[in-house]
C-alpha cells in the first residue's frame, strides 16, 4: 500500500552566537528532493518570540533570550482531522552550515538551550509567567539553570538511536504521539549564555547555528511512530538518491 507522506522543514539559525534565518515550507507541490506524497496532513514551525534580525546578534554572558520553536499541525480542520506523527531535529553547525565537530564546543552549546515550563509565550516578546525571563539582568548562572531541560520533555522524548554528535532527534510523544489538528507543541523556550561563562569558554564557541526543523508524517495507516517514521527515513533516502 502506498503511504502518504509530508515534510515540512525549518532552518532556524543562530550565529554570532546566533543569526540568520531560512523558513521553508514543502507540500504536495512538484518542488525536487525533500517532497513527498501529502495525504491531508500539513504542518508548520514558527517561532513567534524570536526576531531574527536583532536576536541573535552580540550575546555575551548573561545574555537571555526568548526563542520558542513550535511546531503546528495546521490541517484543514473542516477537511477531517488529521493527526501526525512529529519529530524535532536540533542540528549545531558553524558560520559556514558545516556540522561542528568539536566536543567542548558542542556541550557548552547545547547547555545555551533550555525549556521554561512556565513560558507563555504571546509572540510580541512579552512571554507570561516565564521564569527565565528575557534581557534578565545580570543574568542567570549555571547553577540557576540547573532546574531547567533542554527541552520540553512534557511533549517530547528525546530519539537516542537517532541522535549523536552535533544533532539530536526529538519525538512528539504527548497524547500517543499524535499531534491532533489545530495543536502544537514547543520545543524549547529559550537561549541562556550562562554569566559564568569565561573568555575561553565563549572563544570555544565561537559563532555558530541552530538549525531547527520539523518532519511529520500521517499517524493513520502505521502501527506505531516507530513504523511511521521508518518509513519516511525510507522515502527521504530514496528521494536523496534520485
Amino acid at each position: 500500500m502506498k503511504k502518504s507522506f509530508v515534510l515540512a522543514a525549518a532552518a532556524l539559525t543562530l550565529t554570532a552566537f546566533i543569526a540568520g534565518t531560512t523558513l521553508s515550507y514543502f507540500t504536495d507541490t512538484d518542488v525536487a528532493t525533500n517532497t513527498f506524497t501529502v495525504g491531508d496532513l500539513a504542518i508548520e514551525e514558527v517561532e513567534t518570540d524570536w526576531n531574527n534580525s536583532e536576536d541573535g546578534k552580540d550575546l555575551y554572558p548573561g545574555a537571555t533570550r526568548y526563542k520558542n520553536p513550535t511546531v503546528r499541525n495546521i490541517t484543514d480542520v473542516e477537511g477531517g482531522n488529521e493527526p501526525g506523527y512529529v519529530r524535532m531535529i536540533v542540528e549545531v553547525l558553524d558560520a559556514q552550515e558545516n556540522a561542528i565537530t568539536n566536543q567542548e564546543a558542542l556541550d557548552l552549546i547545547w547547555t545555551t538551550i533550555r525549556y521554561d515550563a512556565d513560558y507563555n509565550g504571546t509572540g510580541t516578546k512579552k512571554a507570561t509567567r516565564a521564569k527565565l525571563e528575557e534581557n534578565h539582568v545580570p543574568g542567570y548562572s549555571l547553577a540557576e539553570l540547573g532546574g531547567y531541560d533542554l527541552y520540553n520533555k512534557r511533549d517530547f522524548t528525546e530519539a537516542s538511536d537517532y541522535t549523536g554528535g552535533n544533532k539530536r532527534i526529538f519525538l512528539y510523544t504527548a497524547n500517543n504521539g499524535k499531534l491532533q489538528a489545530g495543536e502544537e507543541a514547543t520545543l524549547f523556550s529559550t537561549i541562556v549564555i550562562p554569566t559564568d561563562w569565561t573568555q575561553t569558554q565563549i572563544q570555544k564557541v565561537g559563532n555558530y547555528q541552530l538549525k531547527v526543523s520539523a518532519e511529520a508524517i500521517q499517524a493513520k495507516g502505521f502501527h506505531t511512530q516507530a513504523e511511521a517514521f521508518r518509513a519516511l527515513d525510507e522515502e527521504k533516502a530514496k528521494a536523496g538518491n534520485s
